[in-house]
């Protein structure tokens, strides 16, 4: 069965006919609709494009277009001069005008018969690439007919039909690893034919349609789609895309786009600036950190304040379980039991009695969570009374608001990294949205560190049968994905809504990651520095090719001093010090810097890695999280992965690394 990019949802009965034909096309075949009419208004003298093209990775392309024209109006052979005939010939030769010379232009004649397409084709004269065929000759012949006009193009030709017909699917950010892989040397590269396909999901491009009521309702309940990939499959990409479309269809209606974390927003900003300039008026990139509290403002018309002092929580929370003496939980899972009962929306100690904790990593019983909500209750009070609370009461407070008229609304939201994101975050998400809003959803769920073992269920989310999985990493190679994956195996299951296999055919197999063992922490900052000093000068690397981790064992302060003494102070983008913007502003090239909590999302040609040894363990249950942070930390890198440990490590992960003095 062929792809069909955009899906077709709804559909007239002719193009109900014509799709049963393009279905029987092998599922290698990808057949595609131009966007280009609905994204901007013709220029006087343009008569359109041809409505679909098929493309083959072996039989190439075809355009098709349909026209409704009877034959009697076509018919050249008429006594005097006929406007329809005259108008139809300069259409012919538009799109001709418009393909490549090469490329065949299929014209089904919608209402003429075969022997009448026959006869306007002799009329015609001999056209090599322009053929006519009638609705029943198509209906009789199917796809063999289709398969057996499309011609091959060159790679030049590809590309002008890519940037001329589908402009909207060449990819935002530059990839250097995604051309490695591809073996591409197109100046342009573009999203594969099913990252295009995800992007496009749902779109509503007032086809002339005409399905049974009960068709259409089914074709428009589309709230939620989830696109799961693996590291380095293109879902942030497919976000971008996908928004950056929406947001040119519908120029009236407003488009969000929420991420975890502010490095990656102020990264993705940098580089489509680079790419594109400025973004569209109606597009919004941000944290959900930095939305939520815009939007609780909004509701509770006041200001919004947190403990600035990381001290201030543990203190307040040892002061007042004095009340709870037999509760024995550590002040740091108590705060953790906080979080979680906020974040599921948990109204009351009945209900929380009921709640399921599942994955949470320490058990609870009956008596011990009364008094947990008890601690939890006194907590929130006695934040209230000092205009305090805690963050993730944010987003309880915008769900529990009286009223949320005062919300900004948005008729597009799409999430990414959204394995990160709550089950209250979703719904703070879903009350920002109009009637018949969408919600777009990009995750990987070997990273979901943070929400480890919710499903999307626990969540409130159904995805059942809305769910499309990404197995191709582009990013990254076959050597550092295949470590990475390994590593995580040790401790994490094989269920398939917490774990994707990756799809390691037509990878690039690349060097093993490498590991540097050196003697303490400040011997791995001196030994970073003078590797990526030596590197840049000896391949010619741009200071943007780098990117650099850190880990909590790892003085910061120290790394980033010695990194500005080496290349240069206004050449190092810390991007939790600096979070909006690099420090000399767009276009200078900035070696980029981030704490491993932040660094979700990010990319670097040459990854360094410091203070990650805590992070590898024996496997004993319950570091789950740890093993997932790794994975996320080492699938960063597309080429070169070095990591410098000041301890000893595991005997079998230490064999997956080549080891450097």
């Amino acid at each position: 069965m062929a792809l069909f990019i955009p899906e077709w949802t709804r559909a007239s009965g002719r193009q109900l006919q014509l799709k049963r034909v393009l279905n029987a096309l092998d599922e290698a075949s990808v057949v595609r609709q131009p966007l280009r009419q609905a994204l901007r208004k013709p220029q006087r003298g343009e008569t359109g494009t041809p409505e679909l093209f098929i493309e083959h990775p072996e039989r190439g392309w075809l355009a098709l277009a349909v026209v409704d024209t009877p034959f009697d109006a076509l018919d050249g052979a008429q006594l005097f001069a006929n406007d329809t005939r005259a108008a139809f010939e300069a259409q012919l030769a538009a799109w001709r005008a418009a393909l490549p010379p090469a490329l065949p232009l299929l014209v089904l004649l919608w209402a003429c018969s075969d022997d009448e397409a026959h006869t306007l084709a002799r009329q015609l004269g001999e056209q090599p690439a322009l053929h006519l065929l009638a609705r029943e000759g198509l209906l009789a012949r199917g796809a063999d007919a289709l398969a057996a006009l499309q011609r091959p193009v060159s790679p030049q030709e590809d590309e002008g039909l890519r940037t001329g017909f589908f402009p909207e699917s060449a990819i935002a950010l530059a990839s250097v690893a995604r051309r490695r892989f591809l073996r591409n040397n197109q100046a342009q590269l573009f999203l594969d034919a099913q990252q295009e396909w995800a992007s496009k999901l749902d779109l509503d491009l007032d086809q002339e349609l005409a399905l049974p009521d009960e068709q259409a309702a089914a074709a428009a309940d589309f709230a939620v789609r989830l696109v799961n990939g693996v590291a380095g499959s293109g879902k942030t990409l497919i976000a971008l895309s996908r928004a950056l479309l929406l947001a040119r269809l519908h120029p009236r209606e407003r488009v969000l786009i929420l991420i975890h974390n502010t490095p990656i927003v102020a990264d993705i900003r940098e580089r489509l600036h680079r790419a594109n300039g400025s973004l569209p008026r109606n597009l919004e990139i941000t944290t959900y950190s930095a939305w939520a509290h815009r939007q609780w403002r909004r509701l509770y018309r006041a200001p919004l304040a947190m403990p600035s002092d990381p001290a201030h929580l543990p203190q307040l929370l040892r002061r007042l379980r004095t009340g709870w003496p037999e509760l024995k939980l550590p002040d740091a899972q108590l705060i953790e039991e906080f979080d979680f009962l906020n974040e599921m929306l948990v109204a009351s100690e009945a209900e929380y009695m009921d709640t399921s904790r599942a994955g949470r990593g320490f058990a609870l019983r009956a008596r011990e969570r009364s008094e947990v909500w008890q601690l939890f209750m006194a907590t929130t009070a006695a934040l209230e009374e000092q205009g305090l609370r805690l963050w993730s009461a944010v987003a309880t407070d915008i769900c529990r608001a009286p009223d949320h008229a005062a919300l900004e609304r948005y008729e597009h939201s799409l999430v990414d990294e959204a394995q990160f994101f709550a089950p209250s975050w979703f719904d703070t998400v879903k009350l920002a949205l109009r009637p018949q809003g969408r919600l777009f959803l990009c995750a990987d769920p070997n990273q979901g560190f943070m929400k480890s073992r919710l499903s999307w269920r626990n969540a409130g989310l159904d995805v059942t049968g809305r769910t499309k999985k990404l197995l191709r990493s582009y990013r990254t190679t076959q050597a550092i994905l295949h470590t990475a994956g390994t590593l995580l195996n040790r401790t994490v299951q094989d269920d398939p809504e917490h774990y994707l296999a990756p799809d390691y055919a037509g990878m690039e197999q690349g060097a093993p990651p490498i590991l540097l063992r050196v003697a303490s922490p400040q011997d791995a900052v001196d030994r970073a520095v003078n590797e990526i000093v030596a590197l840049a000068a000896r391949h010619k690397l741009p200071l943007s090719s780098f990117l650099v981790i850190y880990g909590a064992g790892t003085p910061k302060k120290l790394l980033y001093e010695r990194l500005c003494r080496a290349l240069g102070s206004q050449r190092i983008w810390w991007l939790n010090k600096d979070k909006k913007q690099p420090p000399a502003g767009y276009g200078p090239d900035y070696l980029r810097l981030a704490n491993l909590e932040t660094a979700t999302g990010l990319e670097g040609a040459v990854v360094f890695l410091l203070g990650m040894e805590d992070l590898l363990f024996d496997g004993a249950p319950g570091q789950e999280a740890d093993a997932r942070k790794l994975y996320m930390a080492m699938t960063r890198a597309s080429h070169r992965l070095v990591m410098l440990s000041c301890g000893e490590l595991p005997a079998d992960a230490a064999a997956l690394f080549r080891l450097e003095a």
